[in-house]
């Protein structure tokens, strides 16, 4: 199920049809108050914030989620323009203008997948129960620490993920004062999918920002 917190806006631009339509079940909520009790009563796979539409804040409202203990991503739809803040406690983010196609591919990356079923990438793939990377036919068996952290790279590919928001989201820390122990753990990742962990094709360092992971375009081959 998917809490929808929408606020007041003109009816074509509603949200809940669209994502009805899509077959989605789909709880709606207009007010803090209310999305807060439905997402403790309901507890939803997904929470869709729909900011721009919204009388509070996105932000304080993440972080009285993760406060009282709801760990349901949460997909923030930001105003045409804004900054995306990583450190907001949002899992995702999208822009308006967005297509439906993009807003059902952000929704079905944060859905949750059973332990038996396996998040794929290009050539990487992740067993989540059996926390296992296999890539290019070489298997790697991972930590929970460093399962956890692919997974997030995988449910956001292209996406530069900060080092604060890696670091919240794997270790439920705000300190990024030292972040030794996301670097050795970025290099253990590189090492297990990558042909040449030196020079990495999937997961890229973002000079002073973070690490994006995203699949190599493969070469198409030539006619002769």
């Amino acid at each position: 199920m998917i809490l929808l917190v929408e606020g007041r806006k003109p009816e074509k631009e509603h949200l809940a049809p669209v994502l009805n339509d899509q077959g989605y079940s789909i709880t709606l909520a207009n007010t803090r108050r209310d999305a807060l009790a439905k997402a403790q009563e309901a507890l939803p796979a997904v929470i869709v914030l729909d900011a721009p539409s919204l009388r509070f804040d996105g932000k304080r409202f993440c972080e009285t989620l993760q406060g009282i203990g709801l760990e349901a991503p949460v997909l923030l739809l930001l105003p045409e323009g804004a900054t995306i803040d990583r450190g907001d406690g949002a899992r995702a983010h999208l822009r308006y203008p967005f297509s439906v196609k993009k807003l059902i591919n952000r929704i079905d990356r944060l859905l949750p997948v059973p332990d038996d079923e396996v998040l794929q990438v290009g050539d990487v793939a992740l067993n989540l129960k059996q926390r296992c990377a296999v890539c290019n036919k070489r298997e790697s068996n991972l930590t929970p620490k460093q399962a956890t952290l692919l997974e997030i790279f995988m449910r956001n590919p292209g996406e530069v993920l900060t080092r604060g928001f890696l670091m919240k989201q794997v270790w439920n820390t705000d300190y990024v004062g030292d972040t030794r122990t996301l670097e050795v753990h970025i290099h253990w990742l590189r090492k297990a999918i990558e042909d040449d962990a030196g020079s990495p094709v999937y997961l890229r360092t973002v000079r002073r920002v973070g690490y994006r992971f995203s699949a190599p375009e493969k070469k198409k081959k030539t006619k002769k």
